[in-house]
């Protein structure tokens, strides 16, 4: 699968964008966990909380993918 700016970027603009992108997504994590009401633990923002995690997990694969095509040219 082709990123929308495979074209534009070098690799390791992509790799310093893929960094950029994990920690935005771990301050906005911090950020929703702080938020949680530990009191009322039902009225939580876990769609948030769950959105940045798979984010992050989105990125790290991605970091992978960028490595790997590195390596073979």
């Amino acid at each position: 699968m082709k990123l929308f700016f495979s074209k534009h970027l070098t690799p390791m603009k992509r790799f310093y964008f893929t960094y950029f992108i994990i920690i935005a997504a771990t301050v906005l994590l911090i950020i929703n966990i702080y938020n949680l009401d530990f009191n009322n633990i039902n009225n939580g923002p876990f769609s948030g909380i769950i959105s940045n995690i798979l984010i992050i997990i989105a990125m790290i694969l991605t970091m992978r993918d960028i490595k790997k095509r590195d390596s073979k040219n």
